[in-house]
C-alpha cells in the first residue's frame, strides 16, 4: 500500500486529537486519502509517472484480488489519475500466463464491483475499528495512558470463537463411564471386540456412545458373564466401500493441513506459497478460496502432469496413460470459481527449493496428481461376537484397490491405524463360534472439547464458527466466512501480537485481556461486534457486491 485513509486526527486535530466519548461516533462525510509515511518517496515517483502526458492508458497489474484492487485505486485517487485504466488479471506467473493475460486485459467497467467491495471493506473496517476501539478503550480504561482495547470487524468475532471454547473447557464437568473389551480366539487367530449397549439410541448427549456404560455395576456384570472362557456366537457382514480422492487445495485447506502436518503457522504457509508463486513460478495464485479448475483447463492439466518429475512423475504418467484426465465437475467446474481457481503446480520446471518450500510444493503437486486417480476400494468386515445377551463388535478394513492412495505411497492400509485392521478370517471349522479368552473393564471419563489450533480456527473462521462437516454445505458457508483466505493468517497473527491470544505449542489460548474485552462487550450489549454470523453476513454482501448484486451505498448505510 502507498495510500491510506485519513485518521481522525487528520480530519480535525482539535476535535479528535484526544479520545473522548462525546465526539463519537466519528463518521467522515467523505473518506480522504494520504500517502503512507514510509511510502512517501514511492508515491511521489508514481504520481509523477501517472501525470505524464505522453501515455495513453495505465495498466493495473496489482495482485489479482480485492486488496490489489484497493492498492491501485487508492493510488489513482490520491494521484488524481485522468488516464483510462485497464486491468491485468494473472492466475499464474509463468511467461505463457503473463503473455496470455496481457492479450486479454479487462476493462475498468468489468472491475467496478471488485473496486466497490474493496473500498467498502476498507471504509467499514475503519468505521468499526476506529469507533469501536475508541469507545471500548475509554469505557474500559478511562484516561489511563497506554491501554488500548482494539476492536475489529473480523478480529473481534474471531477472538469470541476462541474465548467461547475456553469457557466450554473451563465449565466442563467430566462424567465417568466404563467400557468392556474382550479377546476372542478362532482357528485363524485372535481378535478383540468392544461391548455394545443393546439399548443405545442416538440422543442430544454428544458424549453418549454405544460402547460407553454409564453404570459401573452394569459394566462389572458384563465382565463377570465373560469369565470361564464361554463360547461366543459369531456373525459377520462384509461390504465394499470406496473413498474418493480429496479435492484440490484452496488456501485455507492448505494452511490447515500444513499446520496439522508440519506445525507451520497460517502466515508461514501463505509466505511459502507466495514465494512458490512469485519467485519460483511453480504454483498458481495462492490467495484463493476455490477448490476447482476452469472447464477449459484440461489441456493445461495434462501438460502440467507431463512436466512433473521424480516419483510423482511416474504417478502422473499413469494418470495420462490411462486417460484419467477427463471432464469431471468435482475438478473442472466454472460455477465453483470466483476470481481464482484451486492452487495447482504450474508447467514450470522444478527449481532448487528449501526444505519448507519443498514440503508445500509436494503437498500441492501430490494432491493435484491424486485428484485424477480412481477411488480407493476397501472391504469392510463388521463382526459381532455374542456371549449370552452381550454383543461385542469388531471392525476390520482391508484395502482391495489403492486408487489415489497409491500417490501417497499407501498401497496397503497401515496396520496400526484405527481403520486398518485385517481380521483373522472365520473358517467353516469354527462353526460360527469363538472362544472367549478374557474380558477387560476400562474406567474412563468424558473429556472437554480441545482448544483451537491454527488449523481448527481456520476451519471455524471459514464457516463463521458453525462446525460444518458436509462438503456442499461448507462451500455455501464459505460465502459467509470470517475474513478472506488472504486475510485470515494476518488476523490470527494480529490477535497474538496484540496479546489477545497466546500460542502454547500448537494451541491458541485467549489471555486475561481477551476475557476482559469480550465480557465488557457482552455487558454493554455490543454483541454485533462479537457475532461471527453478523460479520459473516457482511462478508457475503461484499462478495455479492463484487458480482454487481449488492449496492455499495446500501452496504455502507448498514455499517453506519
Amino acid at each position: 500500500h502507498v495510500a491510506e485513509l485519513f485518521m481522525p486526527e487528520d480530519i480535525d486535530k482539535k476535535k479528535y486529537g484526544f479520545w473522548r466519548l462525546e465526539t463519537l461516533p466519528i463518521i467522515p462525510e467523505k473518506f480522504e486519502l494520504k500517502p503512507i509515511d514510509k511510502s512517501k518517496s514511492v508515491f511521489a515517483t508514481l504520481k509523477r509517472l501517472i501525470a505524464r502526458k505522453d501515455i495513453a492508458q495505465i495498466i493495473n497489474a496489482c495482485d489479482a484480488g480485492r486488496e490489489g484492487e484497493l492498492i491501485f485505486n487508492n493510488l489513482c485517487r490520491l494521484a488524481k489519475n485522468k488516464h483510462p485504466v485497464k486491468r491485468l488479471w494473472l492466475q499464474s506467473m509463468t511467461p505463457q500466463a503473463i503473455r496470455e493475460a496481457f492479450n486479454h486485459l479487462r476493462d475498468e467497467s468489468e472491475m467496478r464491483g471488485l473496486a466497490d467491495a474493496a473500498r467498502s471493506r476498507s471504509e467499514s473496517d475503519w468505521l468499526i475499528g476506529i469507533n469501536g476501539t475508541r469507545a471500548i478503550t475509554k469505557r474500559m480504561f478511562g484516561s489511563r495512558a497506554g491501554n488500548v482495547a482494539s476492536v475489529g470487524r473480523v478480529q473481534t468475532p474471531t477472538l469470541a470463537i476462541v474465548y467461547e471454547r475456553e469457557l466450554e473447557i473451563r465449565n466442563f464437568k467430566p462424567r465417568d463411564y466404563w467400557r468392556v473389551t474382550a479377546k476372542f480366539e478362532i482357528a485363524q487367530g485372535q481378535y478383540e471386540g468392544t461391548y455394545q449397549r443393546p439399548d443405545f439410541k442416538k440422543s442430544s448427549d454428544e458424549h453418549d456412545r454405544a460402547d460407553r456404560i454409564w453404570d459401573q455395576k452394569a459394566a462389572e456384570a458384563v465382565v463377570a458373564d465373560c469369565h470361564g472362557n464361554p463360547i461366543a456366537q459369531v456373525t459377520e457382514e462384509k461390504k465394499a466401500s470406496t473413498q474418493i480422492a480429496p479435492r484440490l487445495y484452496d488456501l485455507t485447506t492448505l494452511q490447515r493441513e500444513a499446520n496439522g502436518r508440519f506445525g507451520f503457522s497460517a502466515k508461514r504457509t501463505l509466505q511459502i506459497a507466495q514465494a512458490l508463486y512469485e519467485k519460483h513460478k511453480m504454483l498458481t495464485y495462492p490467495r484463493t478460496d476455490s477448490r476447482a479448475l476452469p472447464e477449459d483447463y484440461l489441456p493445461i492439466a495434462r501438460q502440467t502432469l507431463g512436466n512433473l518429475s521424480g516419483s510423482l512423475g511416474s504417478h502422473a504418467q499413469k494418470a495420462l496413460a490411462n486417460d484419467w484426465v477427463r471432464p469431471n465437475k468435482r475438478i473442472f467446474n466454472n460455477a465453483q470459481i470466483s476470481d481464482h481457481f484451486a492452487i495447482i503446480p504450474t508447467t514450470s520446471e522444478s527449481k532448487h527449493l528449501d526444505d519448507a518450500e519443498s514440503k508445500i510444493y509436494d503437498m500441492v503437486a501430490r494432491r493435484f496428481v491424486a485428484v485424477f486417480f480412481p477411488s480407493a476400494e476397501f472391504d469392510v468386515t463388521t463382526r459381532f461376537s455374542q456371549i449370552a445377551e452381550h454383543k461385542f463388535k469388531t471392525e476390520g478394513k482391508v484395502l482391495t484397490a489403492p486408487g489415489w492412495l497409491e500417490v501417497y505411497g499407501r498401497a496397503v492400509i497401515d496396520e496400526d491405524s484405527k481403520d486398518g485392521k485385517a481380521l483373522p478370517a472365520l473358517k467353516p471349522e469354527d462353526r460360527d463360534q469363538a472362544k472367549t479368552l478374557e474380558a477387560t473393564l476400562l474406567a474412563e471419563a468424558t473429556k472437554p472439547p480441545p482448544r483451537y489450533t491454527e488449523a481448527t480456527l481456520l476451519s471455524a473462521m471459514e464457516t463463521a464458527g458453525k462446525l460444518v462437516e458436509d462438503e456442499e454445505l461448507a462451500d455455501a458457508m464459505k460465502e459467509r466466512g470470517l475474513g478472506t483466505p488472504a486475510t485470515r493468517a494476518d488476523i490470527i497473527d494480529g490477535l497474538i501480537y496484540q496479546k489477545y491470544m497466546d500460542r502454547q505449542q500448537r494451541e491458541l489460548v485467549p489471555t486475561a485481556k481477551a476475557e476482559q474485552l469480550i465480557q465488557f462487550l457482552e455487558a454493554v450489549k455490543a454483541s454485533d461486534l462479537t457475532s461471527p454470523a453478523m460479520t459473516g453476513e457482511w462478508e457475503h454482501q461484499l462478495r455479492e457486491m463484487v458480482r454487481g448484486k449488492f449496492p455499495r451505498e446500501k452496504f455502507m448505510a448498514g455499517i453506519v
